[in-house]
């Protein structure tokens, strides 16, 4: 799921019109961070079990992401905080971007709305910090896979859908148009496709919701 992820996330920063400016506060031979964006990721495995909730942060840079070696990530309101030295990088059109996509709440816990500080650091021990104000649907939590579309229709949220040949390389990544509702329209479409999953986004694109992996098998009885 995770390197399927990032390229789902490349792909939300190649889509997104635009992302929110930070306050930015470095000391001097720092990393230069410009934006930052954030995203709570709901992961589903079954139809019956509510989803898994993870954060994931990044923040576009000027300086080269791969001096940076920790990450360190602070709830402003409740204290909670994360540090890796796993960093996610990603680079499109001369950009780079730096960040951890998989920061989890305490067990029996949810991720804290509010005000976050990240603090990048480099191989010199040099630190830069950026503040965002992180919100998102907590209602979530209890939406099980069965109600996810109609929940999240009634929010005008996003359908898209990922589709994967045997190989599991992604094909197509859109949004998912009346061309490909059923197993048989991904068929006709792709005749290479093996499996696909349906990813939800909210408007703001802050949220999404990862249905589980399905495979694209021709049914008779489809309509």
């Amino acid at each position: 799921m995770d390197s399927n992820f990032i390229k789902l996330l490349l792909f939300r920063f190649l889509l997104i019109a635009g992302l929110a400016a930070s306050f930015i506060s470095c000391s001097q031979n720092t990393p230069e961070l410009t934006t930052t964006d954030y995203s709570v990721i709901f992961d589903y495995e079954t139809e019956d079990t509510p989803p898994a909730a993870r954060l994931s942060i990044f923040a576009a840079s000027a300086s080269d992401v791969r001096r940076y070696e920790r990450i360190i990530i602070k709830s402003l309101d409740t204290g909670l905080y994360w540090e890796a030295d796993n960093i996610a990088r990603l680079e499109s059109e001369n950009i780079q971007w730096a960040g951890c996509s998989n920061l989890l709440a305490p067990e029996n816990e949810r991720l804290p709305t509010g005000k976050y500080e990240i603090t990048y650091i480099n191989a010199d021990e040099k630190e830069c910090s950026v503040k965002l104000e992180v919100n998102y649907d907590i209602e979530l939590y209890d939406v099980l896979l069965t109600e996810l579309a109609a929940y999240m229709k009634s929010k005008r949220g996003i359908e898209k859908i990922a589709i994967f040949d045997k190989e599991h390389i992604m094909i197509y990544f859109g949004e998912r148009n009346e061309n490909l509702r059923t197993t048989r329209d991904i068929w006709n479409f792709y005749r290479q496709a093996h499996t696909y999953q349906v990813i939800w986004y909210s408007q703001d694109g802050k949220v999404i919701c990862i249905e589980p992996e399905k495979p694209v098998v021709p049914e008779e009885n489809e309509e």
